[in-house]
């Protein structure tokens, strides 16, 4: 989380930021699919769910670096879906909308004032009535990892308190 309050913008970004921030989100998912497509070709049947956001295609006045970045798992999601679709593999991406995590919520205790400030402004840009936590997104992912999910390939479900789904 602290890293994403650094992205700044374009210019003002610490390169330092920037490249953490493409360590993690595009480095380590290409990593985490190297590791498991082997596999999952071997079989001839499998899913790799990634993780992104809605800022991969929205707009913002900040984080740059970390919209950047989720493009990027979206684009590395249609490669996989596009390539080894036809040997089993599916990929699909979950974005979820601000989603309060355990990490988070040690942050927002040690911080009530500016945890009050980003939850107001993630509260209005969501049509629910409660901010997104991890649980949330399980039932999803156990679907698009299950038999259920195997006709879902290649499409980013978009659940920002919603339920828009972009293909």
């Amino acid at each position: 989380m602290r890293v994403i309050m650094e992205d700044s913008g374009a210019l003002t970004v610490d390169l330092d930021v920037f490249d953490r921030t493409v360590a993690v989100n595009l480095r380590g998912h290409l990593l985490c699919t190297r590791a498991v497509l082997p596999h999952l070709t071997a079989t001839g049947s499998g899913a790799i769910v990634y993780t992104s956001s809605g800022s991969a295609y929205g707009a913002e006045p900040t984080r740059p670096s970390y919209a950047m970045t989720k493009a990027g798992v979206n684009a590395l999601m249609r490669h996989v879906a596009s390539r080894w679709g036809k040997e089993g593999v599916t990929a699909n991406v979950l974005a979820p909308g601000f989603t309060v995590t355990g990490e988070m919520k040690k942050a927002m205790e040690a911080n009530a004032e500016e945890a009050t400030k980003w939850a107001d402004y993630f509260m209005s840009r969501t049509p629910d009535t409660r901010l997104g936590e991890s649980e949330d997104h399980a039932a999803v992912v156990a679907m698009l990892l299950s038999e259920d999910g195997r006709w879902i390939n290649g499409t980013i479900i978009d659940v920002n308190g919603g339920s828009l789904m972009r293909g």
